[in-house]
C-alpha cells in the first residue's frame, strides 16, 4: 500500500483522476469533484498541477454574521427596490505536489468581482468551506491555526509552479490520514491504487472544503 507518492506517481495519479472523473458536475454523496484539468509548466519539466476555476456566491452581511433576516419580513414593493443578487467570488483551485511531504497539497485563491483578494476572515466565511469547519481567525491575517496547536492549518504562500500568491493547507498529516483510510477500507478488489489514492485524498479534504459549492 502506498503511504506517500513520488512526483511521477502524483502526476500519473492526477491524470488518471481527470480521466476517471471528467464528466459533468454532480453532487451525490459518493461523487468525486470534477472539472479538473492537468497543466504542465511551459518550460520546466515535472512541475505539473491540477487546476479548475469555481464561481462562488458571496455571502451577504447577514449571512456572514449569522443574522440573516427572514424572507417574510423583507418588504419588496417593486423591481426597483428588490435586493440585488449577491456578488460572486472567483476561486482558483489547484492541487500541487509537495516534495517535502510527498503528497498532494491544495492551493487556492479567492477574489471579489473587482479582482481584489479576500482577507482571511472573509475567506473563512466563504462558501468554499463547510460551515464551522474552520476556527475563527485569531488576529493573524496571514495564517489560521487550530486551537492548542503551534502549526498553521491554513497559510499564505506562493504557488510552487506559477509563483503567484495563494493560500494552502499544510500537508503535514496527509500521508497518515490517507494511509489509515486506505488500510481500513474494503478495497481488496481495487486495481488502480494511484487513482484510489487521489480519490481518498479528495475525500479527506472534503471534510473542510466544499468542492461542490458554486459553479464551474
Amino acid at each position: 500500500m502506498l503511504t506517500t507518492l513520488t512526483r511521477a506517481q502524483f502526476e500519473e495519479a492526477s491524470r488518471r483522476y481527470v480521466d476517471a472523473h471528467s464528466g459533468g458536475r454532480c453532487s451525490e454523496v459518493n461523487a468525486h469533484p470534477s472539472g479538473w484539468s492537468w497543466h504542465e509548466h511551459p518550460y520546466v519539466p515535472a512541475l505539473g498541477y491540477l487546476s479548475r476555476i469555481v464561481i462562488l456566491p458571496r455571502p451577504s452581511g447577514g449571512e456572514a454574521n449569522g443574522s440573516e433576516e427572514p424572507e417574510d419580513l423583507i418588504a419588496v414593493d417593486d423591481e426597483a427596490t428588490a435586493p440585488l443578487p449577491p456578488a460572486q467570488l472567483t476561486c482558483r483551485q489547484y492541487v500541487v505536489y509537495s516534495p517535502t511531504f510527498e503528497v498532494p497539497t491544495f492551493y487556492f485563491t479567492l477574489h471579489d468581482p473587482s479582482g481584489s483578494p479576500l482577507p482571511l476572515d472573509a475567506i473563512v466565511e466563504s462558501a468554499l468551506f463547510r460551515r464551522h469547519a474552520l476556527p475563527s481567525p485569531d488576529g493573524n491575517a496571514f495564517a489560521l491555526t487550530l486551537p492548542d496547536s503551534s502549526l498553521a492549518l491554513l497559510s499564505q504562500g506562493d504557488h510552487p509552479t506559477l509563483g503567484t500568491p495563494s493560500w494552502y493547507f499544510h500537508p503535514c498529516h496527509t500521508s497518515e490520514v490517507v494511509s489509515e483510510i486506505l488500510a481500513e477500507s474494503d478495497d481488496a478488489g481495487i486495481t488502480d491504487e494511484l487513482l484510489r489514492w487521489m480519490e481518498v485524498w479528495f475525500m479527506v479534504l472534503s471534510n473542510i472544503v466544499d468542492f461542490f459549492a458554486g459553479s464551474q
